[in-house]
């Protein structure tokens, strides 16, 4: 039966202090935690600064990735943030954008080990070969796929790349909700920001390719 294997870590994490670095890992655990309960996922963190995550069906695989994606560009830390300065100073002050390498790799699972570091199947394989070549390249998201899908998500994985290299904090944070099915209307509401705001960010960060992506994948894998 297939699997799903989702490999990342934080690009520049040795360039963060250790407070920096431990306070975004906390909110990636925080929402790892969610996603595991909403899409039948189990996860690990490790290393300080990686991850881990096995979904026992591939159809969600790339939403989820696109969640941690998204989720961890949509979050940023600055110094006027940290001293709780008046929003005005805040430009006065360095701001730091994180952001993460992201492998998906789908292929034969096999049975569940204590830990997923241990675990060595073909979709933990793929996910860590393809990690492993995002490394080596400019790219920071990537689906390796034991099937004959596999050129065609490797192409609209690098336009996908494309898209998400260009968009900024905002962008992603609403770009991770409607992934998670909110409507503009409730977005607006959540975000405290006029539904216009919504759409013009939804619009600039890509969202109609994504989503036209992720609907394609899901396709495939609705098993």
């Amino acid at each position: 039966m297939k699997k799903a294997v989702i490999t990342g870590d934080i690009v520049q994490s040795t360039k963060m202090d250790a407070l920096r670095r431990k306070k975004l890992m906390e909110e990636v655990d925080f929402a790892l935690k969610i996603w595991s309960t909403d899409y039948n996922m189990h996860y690990e963190i490790y290393r300080g600064d990686s991850f881990q995550c096995l979904l026992e069906s591939p159809f969600h695989a790339l939403r989820v990735t696109l969640l941690i994606k998204t989720f961890i560009k949509s979050l940023y830390s600055n110094e006027a943030n940290e001293l709780k300065l008046a929003k005005k100073t805040a430009m006065l002050y360095p701001v730091w954008l994180f952001d993460t390498r992201i492998a998906l790799g789908i292929g034969e699972g096999e049975d569940e080990t204590e830990s997923l570091g241990k675990a060595n199947g073909e979709a933990f394989l793929l996910s860590g070969r393809k990690l492993d070549q995002l490394k080596a390249s400019k790219q920071s998201i990537g689906i390796s796929v034991n099937d004959a899908y596999n050129s065609e998500l490797e192409t609209e994985c690098t336009l996908l790349d494309f898209i998400l290299a260009r968009n900024s904090a905002l962008q992603c944070e609403v770009i991770n909700l409607k992934l998670l099915g909110y409507t503009e209307i409730e977005i607006a509401k959540k975000l405290g920001i006029a539904q216009s705001a919504v759409n013009q960010r939804s619009n600039n960060g890509g969202w109609i390719a994504i989503q036209s992506l992720v609907q394609r994948f899901e396709a495939i894998y609705n098993d």
